[in-house]
């Protein structure tokens, strides 16, 4: 199941994304083969690595492909195999914020 919520401050990135982090990517420490969570003060979809475990678009608001991607998280149940993945951009048109989560079961 896909959820999606299109707002004007974050849900998934911490409130003060923008100040807390220096760099466009942060990896957790803690990132290994059934899960990996990403933070920081963006990148393109292009540059991310989990833009193919979570399906990543563009704005929900205006359409627009001219996104960073704030946070996003991946993860794979070890006793089901089903797949959950989370992550959140920020319009550099029209400034709203777009998350989007999926849970395979």
């Amino acid at each position: 199941m896909l959820y999606e919520q299109i707002q004007d401050i974050p849900r998934l990135a911490p409130s003060d994304w923008k100040t807390r982090f220096t760099e466009g990517l942060i990896p957790d420490e803690r990132n290994d083969w059934d899960g990996s969570t990403y933070r920081g003060t963006g990148v393109s979809i292009e540059e991310h690595p989990l833009k193919t475990n979570c399906n990543m678009h563009g704005c929900g608001n205006c359409e627009s492909d001219n996104v960073k991607v704030i946070y996003a998280q991946w993860s794979v149940s070890v006793a089901s195999g089903d797949a959950y993945w989370d992550y959140e951009v920020i319009c550099e048109d029209c400034g709203k914020y777009t998350s989007r989560s999926f849970s395979e079961n």
